[in-house]
């Protein structure tokens, strides 16, 4: 290639150099026509997969609403628990019954 630059290009170094042109060329086609059935498959896989995504986050968001039910429902369990301690205390008071 050197040659080329530096000497006098004679017909054959010429011809030589179209055909690489064309070769060049012929691959950039090849690869804009693989990067374009590539874009379109990523698009149809986008478009098939939107609703589980859209399933995910909605699901990441009933996981949130089910953390915050259970960070109140414990006191909550607490208190019942602790409600219901006094009243069979107190139900047990008024029954009479001893303890042995």
């Amino acid at each position: 290639m050197r040659d080329i630059v530096t000497n006098d290009p004679t017909t054959t170094d010429l011809g030589e150099l179209r055909d690489r042109v064309g070769n060049l060329e012929d691959g950039f086609e090849t690869l804009k026509t693989e990067l374009a059935d590539n874009t379109a498959a990523t698009k149809r896989i986008e478009a098939n997969t939107s609703d589980l995504v859209e399933a995910f986050a909605n699901l990441k968001g009933a996981f949130k609403v089910l953390n915050w039910i259970g960070k109140f429902a414990r006191p909550l369990g607490y208190i019942a628990g602790a409600i219901a301690a006094v009243v069979s205390l107190y139900t047990a008071f008024k029954a009479g019954t001893t303890v042995k």
